[in-house]
C-alpha cells in the first residue's frame, strides 16, 4: 500500500511537472476535463483521509479475527504463610488461555468487514462529489470564455462603428449624440467583459487549488467540441442505477452492519472457556513439595434480566430506522432523476428555439445596419438591434452550457462517470 501511494505521488508530481514545464517556454498549458478530475481526486485531502480510515477499518477486521483464537496470559507471584509453629514461602508461575467462544462461533469480524465496505461507499460518494465540483467549475470557465469571445467581437465592432461615426460627425452629417450613445454602449460591454474575466479567474483559481496545481501558473481549459447528446441518449442507463448509487449503497451497508450487531450481542452470552496450568514452588516443610496445577473451566452466562432481548430489539428498531432513511434517500434520488430529465428536455427545446431566434436577430441587425447607413433608421435603432443580437447569442451559449450541466448532473446521479470523460473526445 505504501509503495502504491509512493507510485501515485511520483506519477502525480511528474504529471504536474510535465504540465507546467511548457510554462517556462511561454506556452500556456491546456487542461482537459479528465485531467482536472484525476488531479482533484489525487490531491483531495478528504479522499486521503477516507483512504487512511479505510486502512484503519481493515486493521479492526484483523484485530477482531485474532480474537477468535484463545488469548494467552501469564502470571507469577510470591506469597508467604506465617503459621504459629512455623512459616514458609511459596513461588508460582501460571499460564492461562481464555477462549471467547462467542466471537469464534458467531464470526463477529463480519461487523467490522461490513463497516469497511460502508467506508468504500463513502469514498465513492466523495469521488462523485469532487467530480461534480470540478466539472461545474470547468464548465463555468468555458461558459465565461464563450461569453467573452462574443463580447470582444461586439467591442471590436462597436469600436469600428465609433470611428466611422466620428468621421461622419466631423463631416457634419450626424449629431454628436450618436457618438455618445455608441460610446455608452461600448463602455457597458467593457464593464461586462471585466466581470466575465473576474468570474473566469475565480473559477480557474478554485480549479488550481483543488487539483494541487500552482495557482500562479497560467493555464487554460480545453473546449468541449463534441455534439451534445440528445435527451433519449442521456436517459439510457441500467435499471439497477438506484440501488448502486453510492448514497444508497452507504445506507444499505449501514443497515446490514446494524443487523450484524446481533452477532456481537449473541456472542456476549456464550461461554468463555479457560484452560490454565502452573507450577508452584512450595516451601511448606510438612507438605509433599513442589507441584504442577492443571485446570479447565468455563464462564457461562445464566441470567441477565432480559438484557439480551432488549439489545436485540434495540438493533431491530435502529435497523428499521436506517431502512426508512434508505427509502427516503432513494425517493429523493428518484425525484432528482425526474427533475434532471425534465431540465434536459426543456433546455434542449430552448436551444432549438434559440437557434431559430438567433437567425432572425442576425437578419434584423443586418437590416438595421443597412437602414442606418441609408439614413432610414437612427443610430439608437442600430445599437438596439446589435444589443438584441448579442443577448440572444449569450442566451444560446448559456442554454447550451446549462444543458450540458444538467446532462453531467444526470450522469453523476446515475453513476455514468465514464460519459463525462467522453464529452471532449
Amino acid at each position: 500500500m505504501k509503495f502504491s501511494k509512493l507510485k501515485t505521488s511520483i506519477l502525480s508530481a511528474f504529471f504536474v511537472f510535465s504540465i507546467f514545464y511548457s510554462g517556462h517556454t511561454n506556452a500556456q498549458t491546456i487542461l482537459k476535463l479528465d485531467d482536472c478530475i484525476q488531479l482533484a481526486i489525487q490531491n483531495s485531502y478528504q479522499l486521503q483521509s477516507d483512504s487512511l480510515l479505510s486502512e484503519s477499518l481493515q486493521m479492526l477486521v484483523k484485530q477482531e479475527q485474532s480474537a477468535y483464537n484463545p488469548q494467552i496470559s501469564g502470571s507469577a507471584g510470591v506469597s508467604g504463610l506465617f503459621l504459629s509453629p512455623y512459616s514458609f514461602g511459596q513461588h508460582y508461575l501460571q499460564a492461562v488461555a481464555d477462549w471467547d467462544l462467542g466471537r469464534f462461533w458467531h464470526k463477529t469480524a463480519d461487523i467490522q468487514q461490513k463497516q469497511s465496505e460502508q467506508q468504500q461507499a463513502v469514498i465513492q460518494q466523495n469521488k462523485l462529489e469532487i467530480t461534480g465540483v470540478i466539472t461545474g467549475l470547468y464548465l463555468d470557465v468555458l461558459q465565461s470564455q464563450l461569453e467573452r469571445e462574443i463580447l470582444q467581437s461586439k467591442i471590436d465592432y462597436l469600436s469600428d462603428h465609433i470611428k466611422i461615426l466620428t468621421v461622419l460627425w466631423k463631416a457634419g452629417t450626424i449629431q454628436q449624440l450618436d457618438i455618445l450613445q455608441a460610446q455608452s454602449s461600448l463602455n457597458t460591454l467593457k464593464e461586462e467583459m471585466m466581470q466575465k474575466e473576474l468570474g473566469a479567474e475565480q473559477a480557474k483559481y478554485a480549479i488550481a487549488r483543488l487539483t494541487g496545481l500552482n495557482s500562479g501558473e497560467q493555464f487554460s481549459v480545453a473546449p468541449i467540441i463534441t455534439d451534445l447528446p440528445s435527451p433519449d441518449e442521456v436517459s439510457l442507463l441500467s435499471e439497477t442505477w438506484l440501488e448502486n448509487h453510492p448514497h444508497a449503497q452507504l445506507l444499505q451497508k449501514e443497515y446490514e452492519k446494524e443487523l450484524l450487531m446481533k452477532k456481537d450481542v449473541q456472542a456476549g452470552f456464550m461461554p468463555h472457556i479457560q484452560a490454565y496450568s502452573g507450577y508452584t514452588f512450595d516451601g511448606d516443610p510438612t507438605g509433599d513439595g513442589n507441584y504442577v496445577l492443571l485446570g479447565l473451566g468455563a464462564t457461562i452466562p445464566v441470567f441477565s434480566w432480559k438484557k439480551k432481548d432488549f439489545q436485540l430489539r434495540e438493533i431491530d428498531f435502529t435497523a428499521e430506522a436506517i431502512q426508512s432513511q434508505k427509502k427516503n434517500a432513494e425517493r429523493d434520488l428518484s425525484i432528482q432523476y425526474g427533475q434532471l430529465l425534465e431540465q434536459i428536455t426543456r433546455y434542449r427545446r430552448i436551444i432549438d428555439f434559440q437557434q431559430e431566434k438567433i437567425a432572425a436577430d442576425r437578419e434584423v441587425a443586418k437590416v438595421a445596419e443597412l437602414n442606418y447607413k441609408a439614413g432610414l433608421a437612427t443610430n439608437l435603432d442600430f445599437l438596439m438591434a446589435q444589443q438584441t443580437l448579442m443577448e440572444t447569442e449569450l442566451y444560446v451559449k448559456n442554454a447550451r452550457n446549462q444543458y450540458l450541466k444538467s446532462v453531467v448532473a444526470f450522469w453523476l446521479l446515475t453513476g455514468q462517470t465514464e460519459q463525462i470523460k467522453n464529452i471532449q473526445q
